[in-house]
């Protein structure tokens, strides 16, 4: 969950009616546009990729967004994840009732997550996970898919690199930055880090060329549109100086759901905008800024991938209690991993 003290800004829009909201958001998107352009932010292709050209990249991109469109079925699931790793998220199959992740796109019905091939289209490559509290479980995620057991790793700011593969050898690491800003040094407030925002820097010379394969979350509810367009703008500008041919992956945010103990099932589509203006946190504001991130990942040479929009569905299988957030493993968040993984062997041009 997002801190309780966490105030409630002035730039939220939960006074606004649908119709001023969505102009709000077209607004917003066209000024996100306008703003790359001027700081010439205009990547073409998706860099560490095979994927060289606009034309190829944008195919590439619907493609993902197919197979983040859909509805959860009552059918066995394709993928049904181990947990080994933080005992936080540890679910059960018995408690959990049989549902799948079927895109509007659909997946290879005969075909789930193979681990060698995904091993073989990372090429060696490590990755370095940069994101808010809920970025962690993609770091759970990996691990549980592509290790056998557990590994250690000490809270949620700040892990340490796990081995994923052997052959080649794929290095993972998680670092916790809200707002994945570009400084180097820790922030100290009384000789500790905020516990409200955490901005653990990974700019630096000594972390970043290590890891060819970044995959980034950012909180979205901190500031307005306007300085959450101009931070991440200088933040995706200070990549692709720092290391042009880095793979940029970008993780949408997703919103929580209150009073998740009690929910049984999925939604069969998203909450409307009045039930969305209800939310606590600024999760109201969600949508709008994950259309913005998306401008500027895309103009980065990145790829945005929607996973919110799977389990935005999903006020179940949650972690429950105080945290309505995140969720527990295995449960929904299966899906994500076999999103991930035709993601890719889609950008290596392996899709079965």
């Amino acid at each position: 969950m997002h801190d309780h003290r966490w105030p409630e800004q002035d730039h939220l829009t939960t006074q606004l009616s649908t119709a001023e909201r969505l102009q709000l958001q077209e607004d917003q998107v066209e000024n996100a546009k306008a703003y790359v352009n001027q700081q010439q932010l205009a990547v073409q292709g998706i860099p560490g990729s095979r994927l060289q050209t606009t034309e190829e990249a944008n195919k590439f991109r619907s493609l993902v967004d197919c197979w983040t469109r859909g509805r959860w079925a009552e059918k066995p699931r394709r993928l049904k994840l181990k947990h080994f790793q933080d005992p936080t998220f540890k679910g059960s199959d018995q408690d959990q009732p049989e549902l799948r992740w079927e895109p509007e796109c659909g997946f290879d019905p005969g075909q789930t997550v193979n681990r060698t091939q995904w091993c073989e289209v990372m090429k060696g490559r490590n990755i370095l996970l940069v994101g808010d509290l809920v970025h962690y479980q993609l770091h759970e995620l990996f691990l549980d898919t592509l290790r056998d057991g557990p590994t250690v790793c000490f809270g949620e700011l700040n892990c340490k690199d796990h081995s994923l593969c052997t052959e080649p050898s794929v290095m993972l690491r998680y670092l916790r930055n809200d707002r994945l800003s570009t400084n180097r040094n820790v922030d100290i407030t009384g000789g500790h880090p905020s516990v409200d925002v955490v901005e653990w820097p990974f700019m630096a010379g000594y972390i970043l060329p290590k890891y060819p394969i970044l995959i980034l979350n950012r909180a979205p509810v901190l500031e307005d549109d306007a300085q959450f367009v101009e931070e991440l703008t200088r933040t995706m500008l200070a990549i692709r100086k720092a290391v042009p041919n880095v793979l940029i992956i970008y993780r949408s945010t997703s919103i929580g759901h209150p009073h998740c103990d009690e929910a049984q099932a999925p939604l069969a589509s998203g909450l409307r905008d009045d039930e969305l203006r209800k939310l606590p946190y600024g999760w109201s504001e969600v949508g709008r800024r994950n259309a913005l991130a998306r401008v500027i990942v895309e103009a980065a040479g990145g790829l945005f991938v929607d996973l919110a929009a799977m389990t935005d569905l999903r006020p179940d299988g949650h972690v429950g209690g105080q945290d309505c957030l995140r969720y527990r493993i295995p449960g929904p968040l299966d899906a994500w991993v076999e999103v991930l993984y035709y993601v890719f062997m889609g950008l290596e041009d392996k899709l079965p």
